[in-house]
């Protein structure tokens, strides 16, 4: 007798088993649906700054709901709603693949995105802000031609001409320009070419030709790889005269130190002079 009811305690406890496991599953499926509507309604597509992260957040969704559709009938079989939960599945695979066409046209202008971005913060004058969206757009695409000329802009107004000339060759010599684009980067570049000449010329003027130097070499390279109608020879007669201006710099600091007695830094800035004649060529 109690070895009857023994055995009838273990079969018991198998059909509940059997039983409560495809409750679970039904519930687990009913959560895993509800977690995966709840992910849908926190994807952005619109944002460049996590468009490509919430695509593959997508992918792991659409992967899920495949996943339950291919083997919905085995796991849902002893389910009352299971039809009901099979047409939720199908119903989110569905949006799944119309947001998936929407993510995927949107990764293809990630970088036109944070150009137009960039574009915002540079006519509100916030350039820190402009100048990040503007590299995140060159990340995603380093030929996006409008934000190299934005940032270029954004160089030449901070007078960082060194960075300028690096945009310009990378937009000349790397990139292929519409004619609206090339006049922009002509005038740009005309407007680069005269402002530092300028400068390098009123420093030759004020006696300062060791700073305008580095101007003049600066256009000389520009003048040699950009393409230009404005460049002629005034740079080099710039450099010619910055040189001279450095040259009459030692000799004058040399006079003084003789004045003053002091012989040594005479002597040192005399050295300096002289060397400086060989190497630029001006004896």
């Amino acid at each position: 007798m109690k070895k009857a009811f023994f055995c009838f305690l273990i079969i018991a406890t198998c059909v509940c088993d059997s039983f409560a496991q495809p409750a679970d599953a039904c519930e687990k499926t009913s959560e895993r649906l509800k977690a995966v509507e709840q992910r849908f309604a926190h994807l952005d597509s619109q944002d460049p700054e996590v468009i490509t992260l919430h695509y593959y957040f997508l992918q792991d969704c659409i992967n899920e709901l495949r996943e339950l559709k291919d083997s919905g009938d085995d796991i849902l079989f002893y389910c009352q709603n299971k039809n009901v939960l099979k047409t939720k599945g199908m119903q989110l695979l569905t949006i799944a693949d119309s947001m998936q066409s929407v993510f995927e046209e949107q990764i293809k202008i990630v970088d036109e995105l944070f150009y137009q971005k960039a574009k915002i913060e540079y006519i509100f004058a916030d350039n820190d802000r402009a100048e990040y969206y503007l590299n995140r757009a060159l990340q995603f695409n380093k030929h996006n031609v409008d934000a190299l000329i934005l940032k270029t802009k954004l160089k030449f107004e901070e007078k960082d001409y060194e960075e300028c000339l690096n945009l310009f060759k990378e937009l000349f010599n790397q990139n292929t320009l519409s004619e609206m684009q090339e006049n922009e980067v002509y005038g740009l570049s005309s407007a680069y070419y005269y402002e530092i000449y300028n400068l390098g010329d009123s420093l030759v003027k004020a006696d300062k030709g060791a700073y305008a130097i580095d101007l003049f070499q600066l256009l000389e390279t520009f003048c040699h790889e950009i393409p230009s109608s404005y460049c002629n020879d005034d740079y080099y007669h710039g450099i010619m005269r910055s040189k001279q201006g450095v040259y009459e710099s030692y000799i004058a600091i040399a006079r003084a130190a003789r004045e003053r007695k002091n012989y040594e830094l005479e002597r040192k800035f005399l050295r300096y002079a002289e060397e400086y004649l060989k190497e630029n060529d001006m004896e």
